[in-house]
């Protein structure tokens, strides 16, 4: 009966808290559309230089935390600008600063398009909010990379409006850089005298020979068997179709997988033992 009563009023919380979040959010979106719209009249109006330098400085500060709320509402996406005669297309989260830019983006025939963009963003998330679609109830699982240099190489990619293709390339490049540089350069070339060699399938089969490893990921020889056949299998499967050709079509779940499973792998390599 206590513990009932705990869980009941341990959810009460978690909804209260989210309800709080969620009023929060949707104030600030509607108190940034309400200057957007002043801004708006503006630049349609009398173009006050002075007025449209406040508003605008006033919309870009808040910008950031603006930005941040639509894409934990709406997520990035791809939007095409829809301009008479061509399309230009920026991610979601560039809508807002591009908007916001000033100059040519303040000219009336310019700024009509953004206007329209914007207003569709905010009317979308702040809709979102009083659907009671958000935040959700289940929790967003979030990607950690672990290793510096995959991070460094993948996440600007992840966070790219298309092309996923080039996370999974970038990660099995590094990947394959990895075991290089953890076996050493004299034992490398004494295994594989040609650097050209010195990649894909061969290479996973010199360093990780179950029965006769440069590098050891366990002293259990079932276990390097297995970690053998799942590195032949990024290599085969992923590390080599990416590197020879192009996959616009790729998904962005399926690199951000990709990444997080190389991300422990990198970090395996590294916990080899070189025999």
């Amino acid at each position: 009966m206590l513990q009932s009563l705990c869980n009941e009023n341990g959810l009460k919380l978690i909804k209260m808290d989210a309800q709080s979040r969620a009023q929060q959010v949707k104030d600030t979106l509607k108190s940034f559309h309400e200057t957007f719209n002043e801004y708006a009249k503006e630049v349609h109006g009398d173009r006050q230089r002075d007025r449209l330098d406040e508003l605008r400085t006033n919309l870009q500060q808040q910008e950031p935390k603006v930005t941040s709320y639509v894409l934990d509402i709406l997520g990035d996406s791809v939007i095409s600008l829809g301009l008479v005669g061509y399309s230009p297309a920026l991610s979601r989260r560039d809508l807002l600063p591009t908007s916001l830019l000033g100059g040519n983006n303040e000219l009336t025939h310019n700024f009509c398009t953004f206007e329209a963009m914007v207003t569709s963003t905010l009317n979308r998330a702040i809709g979102a909010l009083e659907a009671d679609l958000w935040p959700p109830t289940e929790p967003t699982p979030v990607l950690v990379i672990k290793d510096d240099e995959l991070r460094q190489r993948c996440s600007d990619l992840l966070s790219a409006p298309g092309n996923y293709d080039r996370v999974i390339r970038e990660a099995t490049t590094i990947l394959e850089s990895r075991m290089r540089n953890k076996c050493p350069h004299d034992v490398l070339s004494g295994l594989i005298p040609q650097s050209a060699d010195q990649s894909g399938e061969n290479l996973v089969n010199k360093l990780f020979s179950p029965d006769n490893p440069v590098l050891s990921i366990s002293s259990d020889r079932y276990k390097r068997i297995a970690f053998h056949r799942i590195m032949l299998g990024v290599i085969s499967y992923l590390r080599n179709p990416y590197h020879h050709s192009l996959d616009p079509n790729t998904e962005w779940s399926w690199a951000w997988s990709i990444v997080g499973f190389i991300d422990r792998l990198v970090c395996d390599i590294e916990s080899c033992e070189v025999t």
